[in-house]
């Protein structure tokens, strides 16, 4: 079983998307000193934890998230639970964006694991009973999902059709439709909407769209939570079998893309602030993150370096120094020694980088 979704481009839709583009272009052109990103990066990882656990109805506030994220202290409390498993998810898929592009139902169980506290390693497996979404305060069911027996056709359907490289639709439009498509089949008893949210976050990550890190989409859904909620009903009927296997989600795209947009125009006008604010001249080292540092200081005492030379002293495998290496050719700080080398490739820092570090 699949399911058959519909959707089309507004004008709305197009022009958000304008403004996602756009704000992209000013975070990543606008370098900003380390010590601030990374502070940014800290402020935001708090929020997303925070307001994704508190649309599931966790009271911690915003500090005490904080607290819970900067503590080793053990709690059998279930909201510092909640808010640890939650960082400990966003953390795992941080780190596998980096290497990976996809989703498999290996990566959607390990997400789903540390959202429930358990270890990566746990057999899980989709619920095996139908479960209802009902108004916690009259008791009215709000969404009955599909049956169990369909669940694991689904899931595999809508993995399929994610990872089908059609480069017509723009990623923002991918995830949303991923989002949606997750939570409206609701493979397991619990820990639904967080882990939709948390695999579009992966997906916009993995895919270029993370903004370094610096937004925070939660915040906008908790602002007016019943918008939230209205975007993903859009009025169809309760039932999933009822029109929600085959829906028209424009509504909700559009909603998604608004919020994506919204949120990446206020971290772009915050960087052209701080940028325009800054006093000290920013040095180029100061847009180094703590891995491209090494590799600068490596450079300037070896000239040369390997993939594994990455691998050997960060301890990854090698197909995540590749990665890393891609992506730091494509930021212009390293570049091939002698284009024709196939195998056990040396790089080299760009002209730019080597004439200000040394």
């Amino acid at each position: 079983m699949k399911m058959d979704l519909k959707w089309n481009y507004t004008n709305k839709m197009v022009n958000d998307l304008v403004r996602i583009n756009r704000a992209r272009e000013v975070v990543d052109l606008l370098p900003l000193p380390i010590s601030i990103e990374e502070e940014i990066k800290k402020e935001t990882m708090v929020k997303r934890v925070h307001y994704s656990t508190k649309i599931e109805g966790n009271k911690l506030n915003l500090d005490e998230v904080k607290k819970v994220i900067n503590s080793d202290k053990k709690s059998h409390e279930r909201s510092v639970l909640e808010v640890r498993n939650y960082y400990n998810a966003l953390m795992y898929l941080n780190k596998e964006s980096e290497h990976n592009d996809t989703i498999t139902e290996d990566l959607i169980f390990k997400v789903h694991n540390l959202v429930s506290g358990r270890h990566l390693t746990y057999k899980n497996s989709y619920r095996d009973n139908q479960n209802v979404v009902a108004d916690s305060i009259t008791g009215k069911i709000v969404y009955m999902p599909p049956e169990a027996k369909d669940v694991s056709s689904l899931i595999k359907n809508m993995i399929k059709r994610f990872n089908l490289k059609d480069n017509n639709v723009p990623i923002p439009i991918k995830a949303g439709i991923f989002a949606y498509e997750f939570v409206t089949i609701h493979p397991f008893w619990d820990g639904n909407g967080r882990c939709s949210r948390l695999l579009a976050t992966y997906i916009l990550k993995a895919y270029g769209y993370d903004l370094k890190g610096f937004y925070v989409m939660e915040e906008f859904y908790d602002k007016n939570i019943n918008e939230y909620y209205n975007s993903l009903q859009m009025g169809l009927n309760h039932n999933f079998y009822f029109g929600r296997n085959n829906a028209d989600i424009t509504e909700w795209l559009e909603y998604f893309v608004s919020i994506m947009a919204d949120t990446f125009e206020i971290v772009g006008n915050r960087v052209k602030e701080i940028y325009k604010n800054s006093k000290e001249e920013i040095s180029i080292i100061d847009t180094l993150d703590k891995r491209e540092r090494w590799g600068a200081n490596y450079l300037i005492n070896n000239s040369k370096v390997k993939a594994k030379d990455i691998s050997n002293h960060f301890k990854i495998n090698l197909d995540t120094a590749n990665n890393w290496i891609k992506k730091w050719i494509e930021k212009g700080f390293l570049k091939r020694f002698d284009d024709k080398q196939m195998r056990n490739v040396d790089y080299v820092l760009t002209d730019k980088y080597l004439e200000k570090l040394k």
